[in-house]
This record gives structure tokens, sequence and C-alpha cells, in this order.
């Protein structure tokens, strides 16, 4: 059984896209960017993408059946923001709300053939979020958990795997897309929804404010 009519987000990084898919089918798909290409101020784009790419499928929200988050790691407003849309939308609504790794997607979107990868999302500070990849009969799997590695340590990472590195500006160029999400909605399904009340993304560290507010208070913000 398919998810019905489907949205999906992908916001880990500040090339986000939405995705409406209908019984298992693209229907419609709209690429964003998060800041203004001229002055680099952040935009809030993502509503707006979001209407639009439902008129393109044709569709209202109150047709949606269920809504699929990527859930980092990746920017940390981006993401809040992706998820705080989805959680509204799925509360009004009453349906479930199902949540990827952006890694995941991230090699989905790689479209890559069998063997071993790394995907790799930019973490900033000259950091990457990483996860090894596993590509059989070009169905492509996360292998362990992700986590965050220097730059020179991905590359040597990679190399020791003998696995080809996926992600912006690497070997095999891409980004996470929602639309690569839609040859998934089975195994996706076959998983659990998140609760709403409580699931939060997978920011992979700190928010950059909360990093300079312990750093002038000399304590954790969770110790207040």
């Amino acid at each position: 059984m398919m998810l019905g009519n489907v949205l999906i987000l992908e916001t880990s990084t500040e090339s986000g896209s939405v995705a409406v898919a209908c019984d298992g089918a693209l229907t419609a798909e709209l690429s964003f960017t998060s800041r203004d290409p001229a002055t680099g101020v952040r935009t809030e784009a993502l509503a707006p993408a979001v209407a639009a790419c439902l008129a393109q499928a044709s569709m209202s929200p109150r047709e949606l059946s269920t809504v699929i988050c990527g859930a980092g790691p990746g920017g940390f407003t981006s993401l809040r923001s992706a998820a705080a849309l989805a959680k509204g939308l799925c509360s009004a609504l009453h349906i479930p709300l199902y949540a990827v790794s952006s890694l995941e997607v991230l090699a989905w979107s790689a479209n890559v053939n069998d063997g071993t990868f790394v995907a790799a999302l930019p973490a900033g500070r000259n950091e990457w979020f990483f996860a090894d990849v596993m590509s059989e009969a070009q169905r492509a799997s996360l292998v362990g958990e992700a986590g965050l590695i220097g730059n020179t340590d991905l590359h040597a990472r990679s190399a020791s795997l003998h696995a080809s590195l996926i992600g912006p500006g690497l070997e095999i160029d891409t980004i996470p897309r929602a639309s690569a999400v839609v040859l998934r909605l089975e195994e996706i399904e076959a998983g659990r929804a998140v609760a709403l009340d409580s699931w939060e993304p997978v920011y992979g560290r700190l928010a950059e404010a909360q990093v300079k507010w312990e750093a002038v208070h000399g304590r954790p913000l969770s110790a207040l």
C-alpha cells in the first residue's frame, strides 16, 4: 500500500526542495534557496515553495495523507523550519509524519551504481556531516551511524574505504532532493511515523546562537 498523497520536504542544505507524490508517482517538485542570491540574507522560502508545489500538483493541503520530512543532519534554521511546518500540517490534518535521514536522501539523489560510498553534507568550520553508504542492486542504504568529520579526514576515509564521495562539490556532486524519496515510499511506510509532540530533526551540532551563549555565560544552556 502506498502513502497516498504525500508531501516531501528536504531542507538540510541552503538549496532546499519539496515534492508531491500521488499513489507512488511524482506529480510535482520545486527547488528553492533559503538565502537571497544577491544579498545573502536568509529568506522564508519554504512555505511559499510548498504552496507552489501543491498548486503545481493541483492539490490542496487538505488532500494530503502523509508528510515526509528530511531529518538532517544539516542547517539548524532550515531543518527547524521544515520540522515546524511538517508537524503543524500533520497535527492540523491528523495525518502521519515520517522522517528520513538527509544523508540517506543524498545517497538516493546520487542514483549510484553498486559499490561503497561516503555521503557528506557541509557542516561549516571546514567539517562535514557524513555516513557510509552501501549500494546493492542500485539501492543505496546507510551503513552505521552518521557523524561529524574534518575535511582532511573525510577524504582520507573515502580513500581507505575505496569509496566515492557523494555531496555538494564532491566527487559525485549532488544535493539531497525531495523527489528522490518517491522511489522509496513503500519502505518508508513500513517504518514507524514519528511522534508529533516530541520529534526533532538531527541537527548534527549545536546552533551557533547556543554556542555563543554558552561561551559568554560559561555554562550549558540546558542547565537553566
